[in-house]
């Protein structure tokens, strides 16, 4: 059994459960986790992405891309901590438009990408990462829409943990125990042998 993915298999079963119990107090902490990744994002975009082409329109809208990311991301983490719960609610309204956002400016930067021959794969696959979190983060704040969705996506979290888990344990070593064993005695055997011997004769 492999330990780490056992309690990696528990974990994920917790974290359904959450989002079950609680799915408005998941909500708000999935919203400052999306807030510090945006950040990162912004940070990245900064150091390394929009140094990616020369040209300086590229440069130009990948930083706008970058600060926004770090600024929207910023508020994104502190407002829901030092303000009212409800606050997360409007923040997620606004992440969601900050991906939109972002994601248009990614089909920019992809297309000068391509123009330059540099893989954009990954920058696809961002794009449509930004887009389903955006849709995601509009529908999710609605109580009936947002509680249903976030409770279909507990359960099954649920299920695939405690699956996880089963079949960890199941597959875990089983450590066989040997019967005890009765080790002859050498004097013992050669005295059997002795009175076998004299009682032949």
């Amino acid at each position: 059994m492999d330990k780490n993915k056992f309690i990696l298999s528990i974990l994920v079963a917790v974290i359904g459960l959450l989002m079950l119990l609680s799915p408005q107090t998941f909500i708000a902490f999935a919203v400052i986790m999306l807030g510090i990744a945006s950040v990162i994002d912004g940070v990245f975009i900064m150091v390394a992405t929009r140094n990616l082409v020369l040209d300086p329109d590229y440069r130009l809208m990948m930083t706008i891309r970058g600060i926004l990311s770090i600024v929207v991301g910023t508020v994104a983490v502190i407002l829901p901590i030092v303000t009212a719960a409800i606050i997360w609610k409007i923040m997620a309204y606004v992440l969601g438009g900050y991906l939109l956002v972002s994601a248009g400016l990614e089909v920019y930067g992809i297309l000068k990408l391509h123009r330059n021959g540099i893989m954009i794969k990954q920058s696809l696959i961002e794009t449509i990462v930004l887009v389903i979190l955006a849709i995601a983060l509009f529908i999710i704040p609605s109580k009936t829409a947002g509680g249903i969705i976030v409770g279909i996506c507990g359960a099954l979290l649920i299920f695939a943990g405690v699956f996880s888990a089963f079949l960890q344990w199941r597959n875990r070593p089983i450590t066989v125990v040997p019967d005890s064993v009765v080790t002859e005695n050498p004097d013992d055997s050669e005295k059997t042998d002795s009175d076998e011997n004299t009682e032949n004769i």
